[in-house]
């Protein structure tokens, strides 16, 4: 069979959609890669490609671009389509929407592999575990098998799939996973809803061996030489054991700059220390609310500011450079709590202070909790995180100025008498303008996310 993975840059590798690819083709299986950026007539492209099956991965937000896409596709081309990633998992009802004959739940590997041979074979495809599949006006609902247990049976994220375009051939960072699974449940994450789907499926939390992951690193360093790596993990140090195994044999052997996620209670001198000597240069941290109710009650974040405090001590004490996570609008949040965040970060002094406007996703408890409240104003899940707040909340619009104000505030916190009058102003346009401008900045010269060069590769 032949499968089209469908994507749009994102200055990021689809590593999802790049591990399915290895797994398919290890079965025989033929793929492809489009990145509807780079490509002036995708259409004719797609059709040279005359794919058997085309696939996407969604985030809530992403979807309804991906399917409006997906229907237009089905004017002109005959194929059978699968939805996966974040928003399909726990949004699986997006398979009644036009155009999606499929989608997948959970781990997508063997769900995409067992569909690609019994649709290649004419066998039966509707009862495929983890997919939610449409046929004939019927929704065939079929429960997730088992989690993958041994990571290190996985081939390596096929990168010479996206590799056909020189923006992800040249790109200075590559993306490594070196485990799954969270076992915290934050309540606006889609974790605590990903770990009761698979109640009883196996183990949630799964690492990869340092030995499978050291390879997997020298094989893209020999290829592609890049200027440093970045850990997607949600927490990389959730192992210290594991963690200080691999710096020992990262400082040996790799040396290439690399950031890593972390979680500010797990954070203790030894684990940051040992990042350090192997080569870490980032450090990412939530800090998220600074207020203890909007924190650990709302957001059950379930961490203290000593706890923060303390973490930041120690990356400072060891020159990291910090990137702080950080929400503003969340629910029964005052305009005066959301301003104590700004004050934490001032006080943290990260590299970059992002900041989002909270967006409460499908099948999360923080979505529940707005749902029942009657904070939720749509059921239009778009991309607002960055620019407005799709809540019905006080000093809404403040708080969407504020947020294109926070970083810059955070970067120069004498402005933050000022920026209690600016919020109240009528130039959010303005406002997001610098903000950008502010991100940019920070990106390319601060925490070293993005080289400016990468913006300027040509095909």
């Amino acid at each position: 069979m032949k499968i089209l993975f469908l994507y749009q840059y994102e200055f990021i590798e689809p590593l999802g959609l790049m591990a399915l690819s290895a797994f398919l083709k290890q079965a025989r299986h033929e793929c492809d890669f489009v990145d509807l950026a780079f490509e002036k007539n995708y259409l004719k492209k797609i059709q040279e490609i005359h794919p058997d099956i085309i696939a996407y991965s969604t985030t809530t937000g992403k979807h309804t671009f991906y399917q409006r896409l997906n229907i237009e596709l089905k004017k002109n081309l005959s194929f059978f389509s699968v939805f996966g990633g974040p928003h399909s998992t726990f949004f699986p009802e997006f398979v009644e929407e036009e155009g999606v004959d499929a989608i997948c739940r959970g781990e997508g590997e063997y769900p995409l592999l067992e569909l690609a041979e019994a649709l290649g074979s004419g066998q039966d495809h509707l009862r495929v575990q983890n997919l939610w599949i449409k046929h004939d006006g019927k929704i065939y609902r079929n429960e997730v098998r088992p989690l993958i247990e041994d990571l290190d049976s996985l081939p390596f994220p096929d990168r010479e799939l996206v590799n056909k375009y020189a923006h992800y051939k040249k790109l200075h960072r590559r993306m490594i996973l070196s485990g799954r699974g969270c076992p915290y449940n934050c309540s606006y994450c889609f974790n605590h809803s990903l770990n009761k789907l698979y109640e009883g499926k196996g183990k949630m939390i799964r690492k990869r061996s340092v030995d499978n992951v050291i390879k997997e690193l020298k094989e893209i360093r020999e290829k592609y030489a890049p200027q440093r790596f970045q850990f997607i993990d949600d927490i990389f140090i959730l192992d210290a054991q594991w963690c200080f195994s691999f710096c020992k044999r990262y400082e040996e052997e790799i040396r290439t700059p690399f950031i890593a996620y972390t979680r500010v209670n797990l954070v203790t001198d030894e684990i940051i220390k040992s990042l350090k000597r192997a080569g870490c240069i980032t450090i990412l941290y939530a800090i998220e609310s600074g207020n203890d109710y909007i924190r650990n009650k709302v957001l059950n974040r379930n961490i203290s500011e000593k706890q923060i405090i303390d973490a930041v001590h120690i990356y400072k004490k060891y020159k990291l450079k910090t990137y702080a996570q950080n929400m503003v609008g969340i629910p029964d949040e005052t305009l005066d709590m959301a301003f104590e965040t700004l004050r934490l970060n001032a006080r943290c002094k990260p590299d970059y202070a992002w900041c989002s406007i909270f967006t409460p996703y499908p099948r999360t408890d923080l979505w529940t909790y707005c749902k029942n409240k009657g904070y939720l104003t749509t059921k239009d899940f778009g991309e607002y995180f960055y620019k407005k707040s799709i809540l019905r909340i006080k000093n809404k619009k403040e708080m969407e100025n504020l947020h294109h104000l926070f970083s810059i505030t955070v970067a120069f916190p004498f402005l933050l008498p000022l920026t209690r009058l600016l919020v109240k102003l009528p130039f959010s346009e303005f406002y997001f303008f610098v903000w950008q401008l502010h991100r940019a900045w920070c990106y390319f010269f601060k925490v070293k996310w993005i080289d400016i060069s990468e913006i300027f590769l040509k095909e």
